[in-house]
């Protein structure tokens, strides 16, 4: 009979212990490749950085039997924009913020991924030693980044409007045929007829004058007689930052992106 209580506790002494065994949090965070991924957190000295700034970017990161590969920071650059237009005699036409009948509406927005996740920074694992706080129990890399405003395929100057597909090209013409003054047509087209023309009313040109530049106007004419063309919009850099394990282990950041007007 005593050797039966004994068995008794000492089944529920065990169900005891293994009920109150701590769960390794390490060993939940699950493996990639057969190993532990990285732990890894973002910071940022400033979070409204301005073209032009410098922005220091801080990883912390660490993994459970201290393996990994490097660590890499990435950059995306994306801009979306309308087009104000002057022309040389009085034309001015702003496709982000047209305004009719007190309403602000786009006609025309243009985007471009300057750059897709392209890589501004490396730490190799050979140089974490570096980077390793005692304090923290973890390495921390603080590295500069500097917010410049990049062409892509458009260029911020004249030469933009030679850059349009013939799609947004049509789109402008449509809107400089509605807008354009009676001077800046004429230095288009010399000798144009007075049929081009209306005798008052809310455009200057008539149906023929519309028709005639959307049909016979390049870009290249155009440029002729552009005083200026300036983007209108938003430029944006997004930043990732990846830790990442010999076996291909990766522990991504979550992105964080930098919105300018332009």
């Amino acid at each position: 009979m005593k050797n039966i209580i004994k068995y008794i506790l000492l089944v529920v002494s065990s169900c005891g212990f293994i009920s109150c065994e701590k769960n390794n949090p390490i060993t939940e965070l699950g493996t990639t490749n057969g190993e532990f991924s990285a732990q890894l957190s973002v910071s940022y000295n400033n979070t409204r950085p301005a073209i032009g700034d410098t922005v220091y970017v801080t990883a912390s990161t660490w993994q459970r039997d201290d393996k990994f590969d490097k660590v890499v920071f990435y950059e995306t650059v994306f801009e979306s924009f309308g087009i104000e237009l002057k022309l040389e005699k009085g034309t001015v036409i702003n496709t982000k913020d047209e305004v009719l009948n007190n309403n602000t509406y786009s006609t025309l927005i243009l985007s471009d991924t300057i750059k897709s996740k392209a890589v501004w920074n490396t730490v190799e694992a050979k140089d974490l030693d570096n980077y390793w706080v005692t304090s923290s129990n973890n390495y921390v890399i603080r590295t500069p980044y500097k917010v410049e405003r990049l062409d892509g395929k458009y260029p911020s100057d004249n030469a933009l409007l030679t850059s349009l597909s013939a799609t947004d090209f049509a789109v402008l013409k449509s809107l400089l045929a509605y807008n354009i003054t009676k001077d800046d047509y004429l230095l288009l087209f010399p000798e144009a007829p007075s049929t081009h023309f209306t005798n008052g009313g809310t455009y200057m040109l008539s149906s023929s004058g519309m028709n005639n530049l959307k049909t016979s106007l390049t870009s290249q004419k155009l440029l002729e007689i552009t005083k200026s063309v300036i983007k209108k919009g938003s430029y944006n850099v997004t930043i990732d930052v990846e830790s990442i394990t010999p076996t291909g282990a990766v522990t991504a950041s979550t992105p964080r992106t930098f919105e300018n007007t332009i």
